[in-house]
């Protein structure tokens, strides 16, 4: 009978390769925590106000290492109670789930739409224009920004009745 050496090793070591291969690259966290402390003029707000500041705090030292927290809880526990009930103080402690925040968006591309509006005043007829502009070139999925838009008067009615305009938009938006 012939021993393989290594045979359970180098099947495991397979299974392991094949795994990162169809998994693709893993995004690591690092789970962090803050401490915090807050007060209320009941139990109940002194508890809220000391977690809303350690998960502040939390946020605030993960933004300052570049990274955003997922997964966040917080617990509290009461340390001071003032004289007659006057106040409540807690302790309280943000856990969550931190990593490097994803790049920001690139607003490459630009795009550019023109739509009619109409309405009984010169306002809601523009306003009417540019929100169908806007609504086209939001239309293919995508999110912009630095909007500008130009108006175009296409017909007024003689008694000021009825306006119609024309709005052109145009926006830098992702792909």
């Amino acid at each position: 009978m012939r021993r393989q050496r290594g045979g359970v090793v180098h099947r495991l070591a397979s299974v392991c390769a094949l795994v990162v291969a169809r998994t693709g690259t893993a995004h690591a966290g690092t789970w962090r925590s803050a401490d915090a402390t807050g007060s209320g003029p009941t139990p109940w707000a002194g508890a809220q106000n000391a977690e809303a500041n350690a998960r502040a705090t939390l946020a605030s030292q993960a933004a300052r290492l570049g990274e955003v927290c997922t997964n966040m809880t917080a617990t509290s526990t009461l340390i001071y109670t003032a004289p007659g009930g006057a106040a409540y103080v807690y302790s309280a402690t943000a856990t969550g789930l931190c990593a490097p925040a994803p790049p920001a968006p690139a607003y490459t591309v630009p795009r550019s739409a023109t739509a009619q509006g109409s309405g009984g005043n010169s306002l809601t007829a523009r306003n009417n224009a540019a929100a169908a502009a806007r609504a086209a070139v939001l239309a293919a999925g995508v999110d912009c920004t630095g909007w500008t838009t130009t108006y175009s008067t296409v017909w007024t009615a003689p008694d000021g009745s009825w306006y119609i305009y024309n709005a052109t938009v145009t926006a830098m938006c992702t792909t």
